[in-house]
């Protein structure tokens, strides 16, 4: 796989760099999703093989994992409480019709 990874890096104005922020290939980010659906913790000579076979560092591979699980709880909760809203919409409705 060709890598076409790169990585931004922005200055501030006291001329410190800030952290670098990878852009990952379309190619990359499918194989990462595909993992994730597979099993969302990656560690060990997992996370290592990984990497190594989308051309990243284990770090990026790692902070890519803990910022798609925040965004899967953040998710999983927005779905969570409109069920439950729509659960309390439908015991109003029930009660109003008696």
């Amino acid at each position: 796989m060709k890598s076409r990874t790169h990585a931004v890096t922005c200055s501030s104005n006291s001329g410190r760099s800030k952290r670098i922020r990878t852009i990952f290939t379309p190619e990359q980010l499918e194989r990462l999703e595909a993992e994730f659906e597979r099993q969302q913790y990656m560690v060990g000579p997992e996370r290592l093989y990984l990497a190594h076979a989308l051309q990243l560092t284990e770090a990026q591979v790692k902070v890519w994992f803990q910022n798609r699980r925040i965004k899967w709880r953040k998710h999983h909760l927005e779905v969570t409480q409109q069920r439950l809203a729509l659960m309390q919409r439908h015991r109003t409705d029930d009660t109003s019709d008696v």
